[in-house]
C-alpha cells in the first residue's frame, strides 16, 4: 500500500505567462513513481523537491507520462540522461509522440490554428527521451496504481488512480479554476465529446481527492455529484 503521495508545485514564467503545474510523486517502501515530468529544463526543480523531502532521486523507479504535451513530458529526456535506471512509461497511443517518432499533435494543432509563433517554436524544440515503454496491464502489478484510459485531450491521455487513497491524478482531463473543479481548457481539447465520455468513466471510482496538473489538489465529499454536474454542463471557457 502506498504511504505517501506528494504534489510537486512548480512554476513556469515567461514574459506575461505564469503557469503553475503539479507533477505528483507516489512513494511506497521500495518504489517511487513520478507522474509527469514538467517542462523542459525542470529537472533541477524536481531534484530540489526531492532534496527538501529527504528523498533520493536515484531511487526513482519510473516516470508515468499522462500524455504528450511538452509541459508533461518535457523534462523526461533530461531525467533519462541523468538517471538511466528510471523507466519512462506512457500509453501505447502516446508513445510515438513522447519518443518524437511522430509529430506532436499539439504542434499540428498549433500550426493549423495559427497559435502564437513563440508557442509553435517552443513545441518544435521539445527534447524527447531515447527510450520509453508502453504501459501494459502488468506494468504496475503489485502496486496500488491503476491506469485509467481518459482520452480526448489527446488520443492516449491517461489518468492515474490510487484506490487505497481514493485519489485520482487527472493529468489534463480536469483542472481546478477559482476553487472549482471543471473540464480542462477546451482550446487544447483535440476531441471534446471523448473527454466527456472519459469523465463519465470516473463515476465508477471511489474518489475523494483529485490532483489536477493545473490547479493542484481538490478535495470533496461530493466529487461524484460534482462530476455529474460537469458532465451535464459541458465546457466552461477558462
Amino acid at each position: 500500500m502506498f504511504k505517501i503521495i506528494y504534489t510537486i508545485p512548480l512554476f513556469f514564467e515567461k514574459g506575461d505567462i505564469k503557469v503553475e503545474i503539479n507533477p505528483v510523486l507516489i512513494e511506497d517502501k521500495d518504489k517511487m513513481y513520478l507522474v509527469d515530468a514538467g517542462y523542459p529544463g525542470f529537472l533541477q526543480d524536481i531534484e530540489k523537491f526531492f532534496a527538501q523531502k529527504g528523498l533520493n532521486m536515484s531511487a526513482l523507479t519510473g516516470v508515468i507520462i499522462t500524455h504528450q504535451d511538452h509541459d508533461h513530458m518535457g523534462a523526461s529526456a533530461e531525467l533519462e540522461k541523468k538517471y538511466p535506471a528510471v523507466t519512462i512509461y506512457s500509453s501505447e497511443k502516446e508513445l510515438p509522440y513522447v519518443l518524437g517518432k511522430e509529430k506532436s499533435l499539439r504542434l499540428c494543432q498549433a500550426e493549423e490554428q495559427q497559435f502564437e509563433q513563440a508557442f509553435i517554436d517552443t513545441l518544435k524544440e521539445v527534447p524527447h527521451p531515447v527510450d520509453a515503454v508502453a504501459i501494459t496491464p502488468d506494468s504496475f502489478s503489485g502496486t496500488a496504481i491503476e491506469i485509467i484510459e481518459t482520452p480526448g485531450h489527446t488520443p492516449g491521455h491517461i489518468s492515474v488512480y490510487i484506490g487505497s487513497e481514493k485519489t485520482l491524478i487527472s493529468g489534463d482531463l480536469l483542472v481546478v479554476k477559482d476553487g472549482k473543479l471543471c473540464i480542462a481548457n477546451e482550446i487544447f481539447a483535440l476531441d471534446k465529446p471523448t473527454i466527456i465520455e472519459s469523465i463519465k468513466k470516473l463515476l465508477d471510482y471511489n474518489i475523494d481527492t483529485i490532483i489536477c496538473y493545473h490547479g493542484g489538489i481538490y478535495k470533496s465529499a461530493n466529487i461524484k455529484n460534482e462530476l455529474q454536474e460537469i458532465i451535464k454542463k459541458g465546457y466552461i471557457k477558462l
